[in-house]
């Protein structure tokens, strides 16, 4: 084990790829039940880009077995990398861990709850391949009927577009893909912020950027629970304050440009099933 500075743990060595090209960052916490098919389903897309990629597994102070089944992934392949936090600290923390280790000039944040599609992260780079942009964006498109989530996340969606005079179909999506200098530049903000993620599509206007918008499937959770189904109000009132905090922080409307981007087909990459997890 080696002791990383500020209580990060990393699960083994750095083991040497070349080039890599692509590092996908996935914020892990008490997702025990889904790292494994989150693995194999990031590796199969990884197999079929082309291009050398990594996976890093950032276990955000989890209390159930996600660092064992980290570890366990990191050891069986040189692909999949673990940091850990000794405690909670949030999805932001957790991606700038992701970001000071990763090795790619191509970074793509995804959730580890297998609600973005690991196979949809091939959609994305193949977007950012053909039309260049600052950032590739997944809007998400609900698998199944509307649920109180879903109506949270579109409320708030319009919510973010009314206030800072965006026009996104997804702002708060946090499934994107962008070039390592362009994540840094979004993440530099003077405020703490819990929800952070909420707040993409506005720090991409914030900093000006270029936004692909590519529709991705977003399933229902995989394995474990969602913050959001237990304390809603709580969580809604955060967010509220945050985006007028984040609203006064930028002092301006945060306008992204949307690059067109034409219909794509579906990702030839095929889906894992859950047997094989």
């Amino acid at each position: 084990m080696i002791h990383l500075p500020a209580i990060i743990r990393s699960s083994a060595p750095p083991r040497v790829l070349e080039d890599i090209v692509l590092s996908v960052i996935a914020p892990c916490y008490q997702e025990a039940g889904n790292i494994d098919l989150l693995c194999d389903r990031t590796l199969t897309v990884f197999d079929q880009l082309g291009a050398e990629a990594e996976l890093l597994l950032i276990d955000d102070g989890s209390r159930d077995a996600t660092w064992d089944e980290v570890t366990a992934r990191s050891e069986a392949d040189p692909r999949v990398r673990g940091l850990r936090h000794d405690v909670n600290q949030g999805i932001e923390a957790a991606w700038r861990i992701g970001l000071a280790h990763a090795r790619g000039h191509l970074i793509c944040l995804i959730d580890a709850d297998l609600q973005n599609r690991p196979e949809d992260i091939e959609r994305l780079y193949r977007t950012y391949l053909r039309t260049l942009p600052d950032i590739v964006q997944g809007v998400r498109r609900p698998a199944r009927g509307v649920t109180r989530c879903k109506l949270f996340s579109r409320g708030l969606n319009c919510l973010l577009n009314v206030t800072f005079g965006m026009k996104l179909r997804d702002s708060k999506s946090g499934f994107i893909l962008c070039r390592r200098d362009v994540l840094q530049r979004m993440l530099r903000h003077r405020c703490h912020y819990r929800y952070f993620q909420s707040f993409v599509g506005v720090a991409a206007g914030a900093a000006g950027y270029a936004i692909a918008e590519v529709e991705t499937t977003f399933d229902p959770r995989h394995a474990g629970k969602s913050f959001l189904s237990r304390f809603p109000i709580l969580v809604s009132s955060c967010i509220l304050w945050e985006m007028f905090k984040f609203r006064y922080e930028t002092r301006r409307s945060a306008v992204p440009t949307i690059v067109a981007e034409k219909s794509m087909p579906s990702s030839t990459v095929p889906m894992a099933s859950p047997s094989g997890s």
